[in-house]
């Protein structure tokens, strides 16, 4: 019983620690998947599979959902009280992560349309800069998304000749095809924009300037780390190596696995952005740099202290 409650509880956690975003592909994986097995099924059974197929990408997104009741309910208590603006009340029904993912929408729209201005990138901070895309693998993954959108055109418009007799539903497919690849794209560029701008964290005599363009930045006064350190294996393997539970944990990097990490300190309270969701930092956040030894030399003084 005490294993099952276990496993049941560490499912929850799971749901609860997996982003909206991340768990709105899964439900794009799971319903593409299913689409497939629909197809591949003989006829005298498709039928009869079709509506639970489609039913199955939806449940993952109500069990996301439910797993934040307790969130819910203490947002619900917060807004409560006499005073509280109606648009406080309304957003406090959605989850956090949810209008996180709408706010990151927009930044992305507005860096996109900056881009075509080309308008000048924010101003960074002075201090030493800690690049994380000359020898990561950023650049690489930017191209082969690229290369997938634009290879995916074409044999959309394939697979919709040969399965779609109807001209109309033909015609909606690539529509929703280009405007997909539109949209990708521009996040895309937008992206790139950002983090080009951005050019690394940066390290002054103070602070720690945290910044992955858009999708997360912050600033961590030196005083509140109490250590830095490489990470030399998978993070989960780490953290389940070191004890540590990864809701205690948040990963600051373009798309490369960390390489270091910061632990820092409980007494004083750090702000972050993550995926345009303001939060207080856990206490471990993981980093990828170029030359992490950069960092954690620098840092040294401050996690001995």
């Amino acid at each position: 019983m005490k294993t099952a409650r276990a496993e049941f509880r560490k499912r929850i956690d799971w749901l609860h620690e997996t982003g909206w975003l991340t768990m709105f592909a899964y439900a794009h994986i799971v319903f593409f998947c299913g689409r497939l097995l629909h197809y591949a099924l003989p006829d005298a059974i498709a039928p009869h599979l079709d509506r639970p197929l489609l039913i199955l990408p939806l449940l993952l997104l109500v069990a996301k959902d439910l797993a934040g009741a307790p969130d819910f309910a203490r947002r619900m208590r917060h807004v409560a009280r006499p005073g509280t603006a109606w648009t406080t009340r309304l957003g406090a029904l959605l989850p956090p992560e949810f209008l996180a993912m709408l706010k990151l929408d927009r930044a992305m729209w507005r860096a996109f349309f900056r881009w075509l201005r080309r308008d000048a990138p924010p101003a960074r901070p002075a201090g030493a800069n800690l690049t994380y895309t000359r020898q990561g693998a950023y650049g690489t993954v930017l191209g082969i998304v690229v290369c997938a959108v634009l290879i995916e055109l074409p044999i959309d418009a394939t697979i919709a000749h040969f399965l779609l007799d109807n001209p109309t539903a033909r015609t909606v497919l690539h529509v929703i095809s280009a405007v997909s690849a539109v949209y990708t794209l521009a996040w895309v560029t937008a992206d790139r924009w950002s983090i080009k701008g951005a050019q690394g964290h940066i390290l002054s005599a103070t602070t720690l300037d945290l910044s992955v363009g858009i999708r997360a930045f912050g600033t961590i006064p030196l005083a509140a780390i109490e250590a830095c350190e490489r990470v030399d294996a998978p993070l989960d393997q780490w953290c389940k190596r070191h004890g540590i539970a990864r809701r205690d944990t948040v990963l600051v990097t373009p798309f490369d696995a960390p390489n270091c990490v910061l632990r820092l300190d409980r007494t004083q309270p750090v702000t972050i952005t993550h995926y345009q969701r303001e939060k207080v930092a856990p206490r471990y956040v993981f980093l990828y740099l170029d030359r992490p030894d950069q960092l954690i030399t620098a840092l040294a003084p401050a996690g001995a202290r």
